[in-house]
């Protein structure tokens, strides 16, 4: 198990879909030579948010890997400072609730995310292309490029034609938003309308 833990700039680009067209992309990601499945996994994740809501911590675990992970900037941003620091056994998650319940964080509900991970080349850049389904949240398509530095210019750029070459539209921020705090309320968002 490696522990090493990593920060970097994640510029990244996102786009809801309905059932129908993940099951579309599913497809065509894993029968397509050009992109080369990474990674699987099912992940659990606790999401703390600071008032300003523009960090929030998480502590994500599955069969592979636990981990805590925090992101400086909000949701709708599309680069955004990441530090992940990988954690060796489920008590190390318990300890971090732990000390999260002492903090002034706010606590938002927990998610599964089934999510497949698929390396692109693009433009001679190796891009990861992540297909996502969280539970009663959303179905989502994640485009992104870990960067030493926060120069995004040629990475959005290129995020944008990957998105446009699957037939999707950059998420719109203001129903994302809505989506997600009707989701942070409780409510069943999978079938809300692209």
């Amino acid at each position: 198990m490696n522990l090493t833990p990593e920060i970097f700039y994640e510029i990244e680009i996102k786009a809801v879909m309905n059932k129908d067209k993940y099951e579309e992309l599913d497809r065509l990601l894993k029968s397509d030579s050009r992109f080369k499945m990474i990674n699987k996994e099912s992940i659990n994740t606790e999401f703390y948010k600071a008032d300003n809501d523009k960090i929030d911590v998480r502590l994500r675990y599955s069969d592979k890997s636990m981990e805590i992970v925090c992101k400086k900037g909000l949701v709708t941003k599309n680069v955004r400072k990441e530090i992940k620091i990988p954690l060796p056994t489920i008590e190390h998650i318990n300890h971090f609730r732990q000390i999260f319940d002492l903090l002034p964080v706010v606590s938002n509900p927990q998610t599964l995310k089934h999510k497949q991970e698929f390396l692109y080349n693009y433009g001679g850049y190796d891009y990861i292309i992540c297909l996502q389904h969280i539970e009663n949240f959303a179905y989502l398509l994640e485009v992104e490029f870990l960067s030493k530095t926060d120069n995004s210019a040629i990475h959005e750029k290129n995020l944008l034609d990957i998105l446009k070459e699957f037939g999707l539209d950059v998420i719109d921020n203001e129903k994302f938003l809505i989506r997600v705090e009707d989701y942070k309320a409780g409510k069943v968002t999978i079938n809300y309308p692209v």
